[in-house]
């Protein structure tokens, strides 16, 4: 039986969720493991073991497979034809989603997971994804990001003085890296299609809204969409301007629409 089968069997009861996630950091520390490949839905992914939601793959088999699942299900009944994937990290929606006769487009603006992206593209020999090195926004511009850990590769957020998520740590600790940003409609200048899109911004939500303004207006569009507390009101109160609905929520995974579907 392999190693990685009897994890995923141990990890499966209480008593080991914390000892098997602790047992694997020191291994991954102590061998000097920086890359470790796994076979998840009949496809192949590289995964970075110091990164908490690579960890929660290799650990689980599995990784926000109810969002999956809907955003699947949804794609399927209204026949979408284009995926968008804005923060994309290593690819693990879109990687999944390229069995599909979809045109993938996806943007993760920190290298590493990039890079991570682009072997993760390579390693299955797809050829329908399109991957961009840069973080949607409403400007074109350079941008520093920022992440309490610098092993928490996938949630690092577009650095704002005023983001409250700042004050629950200490300036000097925190990994900043500077990327660049660009608009969406500058760069996906489409019209009169059926597009589903996957946003996980860490709290920088609006700013992309604005920046694909165009291509809100004139396609038919399913949203999944992450959103924090704080921001629930100002992202619902946009999208219902925009004359986009709520159709269904997974923990903070939310999904709207602008047709019926």
């Amino acid at each position: 039986m392999k190693i990685r089968t009897i994890i995923n069997f141990l990890y499966k009861f209480k008593i080991f969720k914390r000892i098997v996630p602790t047992l694997l950091k020191v291994m991954v520390k102590f061998f000097y493991i920086n890359e470790i490949k796994v076979v998840h839905n009949n496809l192949i992914f590289l995964l970075n073991p110091k990164n908490p939601i690579d960890r929660e793959i290799y650990l689980k088999d599995k990784y926000e497979d109810d969002q999956i699942t809907f955003l699947k299900k949804k794609i399927e009944e209204n026949r979408i034809k284009i995926f968008i994937d804005i923060g994309a990290h290593m690819g693990f929606y879109s990687i999944n989603l390229s069995k599909k006769k979809l045109d993938i487009y996806a943007f993760e603006p920190i290298v590493e997971n990039f890079n991570q992206l682009k072997k993760n593209i390579l390693i299955n020999k797809i050829n329908n994804i399109k991957a961009y090195n840069c973080a949607l926004s409403n400007i074109k511009r350079s941008a520093t990001m920022w992440v309490p850990d610098k092993d928490r590769t996938g949630g690092f957020a577009i650095y704002n003085k005023n983001d409250e998520a700042l004050t629950k740590y200490s300036i000097k600790n925190i990994s900043k890296r500077v990327i660049q940003s660009d608009i969406g409609d500058d760069l996906l200048d489409i019209k009169n299609s059926t597009i589903a899109i996957k946003i996980d911004v860490e709290r920088h939500e609006e700013e992309v809204l604005y920046g694909i303004d165009k291509l809100l207006e004139n396609n038919k569009i399913v949203i999944q969409i992450e959103i924090f507390d704080e921001r629930k009101k100002q992202i619902f109160d946009l999208l219902i301007n925009k004359n986009y609905y709520l159709i269904h929520s997974i923990k903070k995974d939310y999904y709207f629409t602008n047709y019926k579907n």
